[in-house]
């Protein structure tokens, strides 16, 4: 039988002062490995010398999970240990080699196990030729590195066994000496993962069970099989503990190092007991208790996880003691002994049936068929009517085995469930969640509150592996029935999203989170309970309003979907409240993603309209106002349209009486606004003409362009069609200023209050401003010096110059160009023969509309469209200042071209 054959490491080319080549001579979970220099040469080479001659089998190598050498050459020698001096005289025979991977398909967290049959040969030296590195982000010095190396093999020289025992040990040898077998226990994935210790008990326990067999101890065999198997499964869970104390101890925190210590020696000493080691090595000679027959043995039963094991008093222990301990096992689990047949129930008060019970217990299924009451299946607890019980007997028992807070011990589908979880903050708190009771639930929760608050970078697991393991406790409490512990998961959900989050989780995993509680969150929303109900709204808001939640726009999409007639009211209500409160919050957006456009909205809000709850229905109609503020063309597009039949239903009556309130305040706003800009322009025959003519009187010249002003005076018209819809002009909503020309177009002195038309535009803190502060264009912001330089003074600029006014080609009238679609549409006096578009919302006139339809493209949401060169403009603040004067200014706004070709005008 091949086996494991010690080595010891005789020479390196090189090796890192912190990481020596004398660690590949030992396995354990503790070992660093050995390493090689910062920026060494290729290739390295290491010389193992084997204990003794053997037949080589198999050569397995854990490599390092990023400092990976591409390619192990293998190479043999057969010469004596005692005649070899000097390394370098060896010969050495060619055995082949073995490639590594790169290990970037596991993002380098994983170590990979190569094990290579090699042709059969006797050895007593072994080399290894490591070539050059696989090339990577973490290996910036260009190192290789091997954790540990195994040497399976047959041995040549056997022990002659002695004339007593001759017949056995020839027949064990016979066993072990079989090529066809191999010891699972000697394979490095076993020795490098489980306590040393443990290693050497089972390895004994191997030998023992051959050696039973084959003296035909079948029951003592099975015994160590099933110790066998859960040895491996405590010495794993105690190599983790010496590793994590070994850590500990490299960060100089001492305390949890003591703690990890005391761990170990506890969780050992419970293990061996509990599996009766001692008992079955055997050590004192042959014990007769390994060979009797018990239907449950000590090894059978499941061990206990470290946490949940009692620090034993140091004082003596009282005689009730050990029934305290044994009571923790699950009574399923007890041996037979233990155990008594069922006299009565717990409901006859009779102190002879559970006298000689140590803990309370299932029935044992193999009584027979007696039939009684199904209230006796379950588990026979203290019931609190009998704890003042004049039963000594049975009071003593119930203090002894019940502890109405003793935490309940997880199933291995919970284990399962839960298992990132127990990585990361153990079990003991873990438990916590899945108890029964209250109590245990909401020291959880403030458990997992301090864990959260009190993380930093040093821990040893990443933020994204404890948000994710914190994310499934608390979805776990959020379907508590009980409120205290519902409201406290809320709490800690809110914290984790406020103060955890924000500079630790990746976005991925913020998703991931939100994904996991909103769907359980918004059940709750519509639960029959206010302040379940509140509660629960209260925290998706929360977490709404958080700026990593924030930008991935997932509350808001799933919150804006709409709402089907058979959606439940209370839950169809809490969705619309939380849709209208995001509003008011965070207003309504132009991105397509974020769940808060115009169009989403108002689909939501339509939908929410034909819900049979009339409380769905106003919040509904609410949120459809506060979209028409922003939107009406997508509102109105949403509803039936507005006409006496559609208003005889109340509710589109009153939705549209609303409508009808906002576009009055909308048109007020705009007339107000009407009367500066009309003020600016025409007040006065002087300042209205950009070139006053003084022997024409009461005249208005109405200029195209500049090549008209030699000839004003024969485009004269009455003062009065100048002025008409002079209440009707767009809203202004920029600070105002005006010039000092006089009436007869000449400069007042400084001193002088201005009477001319210009002083109509004037803001009144204009009036109390001092005359020499330099003022600025109304519109185009232009200062009034650099004006005067190419106009006679600012109406002028008004009326011919200013890029973001434009004249009406319907009545002339001079507008903004961001109100000409308006002004055609309602002030115009050529209005009635124009109409406005519902693909572009342009103004077009009739007989050019079929011509206009085939060509027309659609508005893009959240924009404007210029009436000039019908491009989409966005609706921010400047973007008509930016279209009109930007650095490409609009192709079709002849007054930019105009303003280029003017000069200075010689005074």
């Amino acid at each position: 039988m091949p086996k494991k054959i010690a080595f010891s490491v005789i020479y390196v080319t090189d090796e890192d002062p912190k990481y020596k080549s004398i660690e590949l001579n030992t396995h354990a979970p503790t070992v660093k490995g050995w390493q090689t220099s910062k920026n060494c040469e290729y290739p390295q080479e290491i010389v193992l010398q084997l204990e003794k001659r053997c037949t080589l089998d198999k050569i397995q190598i854990l490599a390092h999970q990023y400092l990976i050498p591409s390619k192990i050459e293998l190479f043999s020698s057969n010469e004596d240990t005692n005649m070899i001096s000097d390394v370098t005289n060896i010969n050495w025979e060619y055995l082949g080699y073995i490639t590594l991977s790169d290990n970037q398909s596991t993002g380098f967290k994983s170590r990979e196990l190569k094990s290579a049959n090699v042709p059969k040969c006797l050895v007593s030296f072994i080399k290894l030729k490591l070539h050059k590195n696989h090339n990577n982000s973490y290996n910036i010095n260009n190192q290789v590195s091997l954790i540990a190396i195994n040497i399976l093999g047959t041995e040549i020289e056997k022990r002659r066994p002695s004339n007593s025992d001759c017949n056995i040990l020839e027949r064990l040898q016979l066993i072990l000496s079989d090529p066809e077998y191999s010891s699972p226990y000697d394979d490095l994935a076993f020795e490098m993962y489980v306590d040393t210790d443990v290693v050497k008990i089972i390895k004994d326990m191997e030998i023992k069970k051959h050696m039973a067999v084959l003296n035909e101890r079948f029951e003592y065999a099975r015994k160590l099989k099933q110790a066998m198997e859960s040895l491996r499964e405590a010495g794993e869970k105690l190599g983790k503990y010496d590793l994590e104390k070994k850590h500990a101890i490299e960060m100089e925190d001492y305390e949890r190092a003591r703690h990890k210590k005391n761990q170990m020696d506890e969780y050992r000493a419970y293990v061996y007991q509990h599996l009766a080691i001692e008992q079955l090595l055997e050590d004192n000679g042959i014990c007769s208790k390994n060979d009797e027959c018990n239907d449950e043995h000590y090894a059978s039963r499941p061990l206990m996880s470290p946490t949940s094991l009692k620090i034993p008093d140091k004082r003596c222990p009282s005689p009730n003691s050990a029934n305290l301990q044994q009571g923790q096992v699950s009574p399923h689990h007890l041996p037979r002994h233990y155990q008594s047949p069922k006299t009565g129930s717990p409901g006859t008060g009779s102190p002879t049936s559970i006298q000689s019970r140590g803990s309370f217990r299932r029935r044992n299924k193999s009584a027979g068929a007696i039939v009684k009451s199904t209230f006796e299946q379950y588990e026979e607890k203290p019931l609190p009517a009998l704890r003042h019980s004049q039963t000594n007997e049975f009071l003593r028992e119930c203090q002894l085995d019940y502890d109405p807070k003793q935490t309940s011990k997880l199933t291995e589908r919970e284990k399962k469930q839960a298992a990132l979880p127990i990585v990361v903050f153990g079990a003991d708190l873990v438990e916590k969640f899945y108890s029964k009771h209250y109590l245990d639930k909401e020291e959880g929760l403030n458990r997992l509150k301090e864990e959260l608050l009190s993380y930093d970078n040093s821990r040893m697991h990443t933020a994204n592996k404890t948000a994710r393991a914190a994310i499934f406790l608390l979805h776990r409490s959020l379907r508590d029935k009980v409120f205290s512990v519902y409201s406290l998961a809320n709490e800690v959900i809110r914290l984790f999203f406020v103060q955890y989050v924000p500079g630790r989780v990746s976005p991925a995993e913020v998703s991931r989170s939100v994904d996991k509680l909103l769907p359980e969150l918004l059940t709750k929303s519509g639960d029959t309970s206010s302040r379940i109900h509140h509660m629960a709204v209260h925290t998706i808001l929360t977490m709404a309003d958080c700026s990593n939640v924030r930008e991935l726009h997932i509350i808001p999409v799933h919150l804006s979907r709409p709402v089907n007639s058979s959606t439940h009211p209370r839950l169809a209500l809490s969705r619309a409240e939380m849709v209208e409160q995001l509003i008011i919050n965070h207003g309504i957006s132009s991105d397509k993603q974020s769940g808060l456009t115009c169009r989403t909205l108002s689909e939501f809000g339509s939908s929410g309209l034909h819900h049979p709850a009339e409380a769905v229905r106003k919040v509904a109609e609410r949120i459809l106002v506060l979209v028409y503020k922003v939107n009406p063309r997508l509102v109105r597009k949403q509803l039936p349209p507005d006409d006496d039949i559609t208003r005889r239903n109340l509710l589109y009556r009153q939705l549209f009486h609303e409508f009808d309130k906002i576009d009055i305040q909308r048109k007020k706003e705009m007339l107000e606004r009407n009367r500066v800009i009309q003020n600016a322009i025409s007040t006065n025959l002087e300042c209205i003409s950009p070139e006053p003519n003084h022997n024409i009187k009461n005249g208005i010249n109405k200029c195209q362009s500049s090549s008209n002003i030699p000839h004003l005076a024969t485009n004269n018209c009455d003062q009065n069609e100048v002025l008409t819809g002079s209440n009707k002009n767009y809203t202004l909503t920029k600070s105002i200023s005006g010039s000092n020309i006089g009436v007869n177009g000449q400069k007042k002195s400084e001193n002088e209050n201005s009477t001319s038309s210009a002083s109509g535009i004037s803001s009144p803190s204009n009036n109390s401003q001092k005359e020499d502060e330099e003022k600025h264009c109304l519109f185009c912001q232009q200062s009034e010096a650099s004006i005067l330089n190419v106009s006679n003074s600012m109406n002028s600029h008004y009326w011919r110059s200013c890029p973001m006014l434009v004249r009406c080609k319907a009545c002339s009238q001079v507008v903004e160009v961001s109100a000409l679609t308006e002004h055609l549409l309602m002030e115009c006096e050529q209005r009635e023969q124009y109409t406005q578009c519902s693909q572009c919302t342009e103004a077009v006139k009739l007989d050019e509309y079929e011509c206009h339809s085939d060509k027309c493209a659609e508005l893009t949401e959240g924009c404007n469209r210029c009436p000039l060169c019908h491009a989409n403009i966005e609706d921010e603040e400047n973007s008509w200042k930016n279209h009109l004067m930007g650095e490409k200014p609009c192709i079709k706004n002849n007054r930019v071209k105009n303003l280029q070709k003017q000069v200075k005008i010689k005074t």
